[in-house]
C-alpha cells in the first residue's frame, strides 16, 4: 500500500479508509477516471488485473514514467528549485516540445506546487499546514508508487 503520488481535485485520499471495505472481492480493479488514483494506491492489496485510465495525457504520461523510467524521472529533478519563478516557466513550457519523461517531470512538479492540485487555471501556491514538497527525497516517496504501479 501507497499514497498518490500528485495531488488531484476531487481525489479520494481521505475517503479511502471508509471507500475500500466497500469494494466486493475481485479479479479486475479499474480506474476509469484515476486522477490521482488515491482508492489505487491505497488498497491493502493488489487485484490480478488492473487497469488505470484518464483523458489527461500528462497524467498517464506520469503513472507510465514512474512505472517504467523512475530513475530518470527522479534525476529531472536534482537541480531543481521550489519557486514561483520556475512554476511560472514551467507553466510556459509547451508539453509538447518536451520527451514524456521530461512532460512527466513538468507535469508532477506544477501539481506539486499549484494551489489545490488544480490542473487547469494553476496559481502557486504553498500549503501552511504541511511541509512543501521535498524535492531531494522524490525517490524515497516514488518507491512504493513504483513497485505498485509495476504490476499494472
Amino acid at each position: 500500500m501507497s499514497t498518490p503520488i500528485i495531488p488531484w481535485v476531487g481525489g479520494k485520499r481521505r475517503l479511502a479508509d471508509r471507500l475500500i471495505p466497500l469494494f466486493p472481492p475481485h479479479e479486475c480493479y479499474v480506474e476509469v477516471f484515476a486522477g490521482g488514483a488515491a482508492l489505487y494506491f491505497m488498497r491493502p492489496q493488489a487485484a490480478p488485473v488492473e487497469v488505470l485510465n484518464h483523458i489527461n495525457g500528462d497524467l498517464v504520461t506520469l503513472y507510465r514514467v514512474v512505472q517504467n523510467h523512475l530513475e530518470e524521472f527522479v534525476r529531472q529533478f536534482k537541480w531543481a528549485l521550489s519557486s514561483r519563478q520556475v512554476f511560472e516557466w514551467q507553466k510556459m513550457t509547451r508539453p509538447e516540445t518536451l520527451t514524456d519523461i521530461q512532460r512527466a517531470a513538468r507535469f508532477f512538479y506544477l501539481q506539486h506546487h499549484a494551489f489545490a492540485g488544480k490542473v487547469t487555471g494553476q496559481t502557486f501556491g504553498t500549503a501552511t499546514t504541511a511541509p512543501t514538497i521535498n524535492l531531494l527525497r522524490i525517490e524515497e516517496n516514488l518507491s512504493a508508487a513504483w513497485q505498485r504501479l509495476s504490476g499494472t
